[in-house]
């Protein structure tokens, strides 16, 4: 693992870079967002971990620029109190985030845990493809839904957590932000009503503004879009009332995520099939990529990106399994199997007959299907 520190302080730099020593990690460091983008030309970096408060580029600046000329690269922020703007601008462009002053035994988890994950990837096209996302996107209309209320200062947060929790997109980038290290305190956040919570209104506004630079598109209503974010709405509150009360929020979100690998898909399309087109017909690595760009499932993708942004494992597992009755059955009946049987109602498609009669859903299912028959 080769990782790129970068602070204006070279003392900072020292520490950190001591604190690593002996990890068999290659360390570079340098005291500029311009040094560093001069070693990120020269040198394989796998990760940058970079200080946000520097003067002239300051770190938001250098993760945005690294995020769009070295997309394969992992890219951290390290931030202090005192910067809350940079730090929310910064952790736009970040996979992960540190605070300061940061505990060498947080980076070296930290960079483990990425690390397990690069040894996931089939593809390096397929990590660069991924790693260039920094939000995915929305649908206009809820969009400024959003926003007109966040302007109203009579709306209430839970008001405005209910109507983020209705888009995917906007959901996966809060709970993101507020896992960072800054925000986050002691225990990961795993529902967007406490994410919303954690980071107060100044934070969500703050974010919702950069989304609209970055992830809206008021060119033309995107159909396809707009029908994904509806139907995985549809499933989320569906699937929460299959459930008992204290594991509503939870159901909520993995149904409200169940789909986010095909807004991956969506967003990295393009760029894998220009790598597929542009690579010559007698090179092993286009079968290895033809296998990867048109077979791998969307829920693999998702839980690609999941893990860059710092999700908790469990709401990860649960949507790399949501479409698995097989692999339903070797749990207890709850949040992941409910959010399978809502997709599988709201898509009118058949359910697994051997995971009804596994859980004894036969009578239940009947209740569960009225709302549909009435449609």
């Amino acid at each position: 693992m080769n990782i790129l520190l970068v602070d204006d302080e070279p003392l900072v730099l020292n520490g950190l870079k001591r604190a690593l020593y002996g990890t068999g990690w290659t360390i570079f460091t340098d005291t500029s967002g311009q040094a560093a983008l001069q070693t990120l030309k020269k040198e394989p970096i796998d990760l940058i971990i970079s200080d946000m408060l520097m003067p002239g580029m300051n770190g938001a600046e250098l993760l945005k620029i690294v995020s769009e000329k070295h997309p394969s690269v992992i890219r951290a922020s390290l931030s202090g109190y005192s910067d809350p703007d940079i730090t929310i601008k910064g952790g736009f462009f970040a996979h992960l985030a540190f605070m300061k002053p940061c505990e060498p035994e947080a980076i070296k988890d930290e960079v483990n845990r990425i690390a397990n994950i690069l040894s996931l990837f089939p593809d390096r096209v397929i990590q660069s493809a991924i790693g260039s996302i920094t939000s995915l996107p929305i649908p206009p209309k809820l969009f400024f839904q959003v926003k007109s209320k966040l302007a109203d200062d009579t709306t209430s947060m839970e008001e405005i957590a209910k109507l983020i929790s209705q888009d995917p997109a906007m959901c996966a980038k809060i709970i993101h932000t507020s896992n960072n290290a800054i925000f986050r305190g002691r225990t990961q956040i795993d529902s967007i009503t406490s994410a919303i919570t954690r980071l107060g209104g100044q934070v969500i506004t703050s974010i919702i503004g950069m989304l609209e630079v970055y992830s809206v598109s008021t060119d033309k209503p995107n159909q396809s879009l707009e029908e994904l974010q509806s139907q995985s709405l549809r499933v989320a509150i569906l699937a929460s009332s299959f459930v008992r009360r204290e594991d509503r929020d939870q159901t909520f979100l993995i149904g409200i995520l169940h789909r986010i690998g095909e807004y991956v898909r969506m967003m990295i399309v393009n760029d894998l099939m220009t790598a597929y087109t542009s690579t010559n017909k007698e090179e092993d690595n286009k079968v290895h990529l033809e296998q990867y760009l048109f077979n791998t499932k969307s829920e693999q993708l998702g839980g690609y990106l999941l893990h860059f942004w710092g999700f908790p494992i469990p709401i990860i597992e649960c949507i790399l399994i949501c479409n698995a009755p097989e692999k339903l059955k070797g749990q207890t009946f709850g949040p992941t199997c409910a959010v399978y049987i809502a997709s599988c109602l709201v898509k009118n498609q058949p359910i697994d007959e051997s995971l009804i009669q596994h859980f004894n859903l036969e009578e239940k299912l009947e209740s569960w299907k009225e709302p549909f028959c009435l449609q």
